[in-house]
């Protein structure tokens, strides 16, 4: 589980190709090494964050932080993180958009 997040289960990490289209999806709640396995089957360099909530658009510190944390680290393992979009019944937020990336 991703520490800090309200709901979880909301919360998904998304093996991107190249060109950043959606090769696989795993839920937060996974375990890291999942993760990694993913990345290695599907020959991939980048992740991206989905998250699905009621209510607002606008991320949470809980959100920024876990962009940040997770953008770091995986950088020394030459993987990008190439957005985090939180989807709302209001629309999306996307940070690369809004320059938080």
């Amino acid at each position: 589980m991703v520490a800090g997040m309200r709901n979880p289960a909301s919360l998904q990490l998304l093996v991107l190709d190249d060109e950043w289209r959606p090769l696989h999806r795993l839920h937060a709640d996974h375990d890291w090494r999942r993760t990694m396995d993913a990345l290695l089957r599907w020959d991939s360099r980048w992740l991206a964050i989905e998250q699905r909530r009621t209510g607002g658009l606008l991320p949470h510190w809980a959100d920024i932080r876990l962009t940040r944390v997770l953008s770091k680290r995986l950088r020394p393992m030459e993987i990008g993180l190439a957005d985090h979009v939180i989807h709302s019944g209001q629309g999306r937020f996307s940070f690369r958009e809004a320059g938080l990336l």
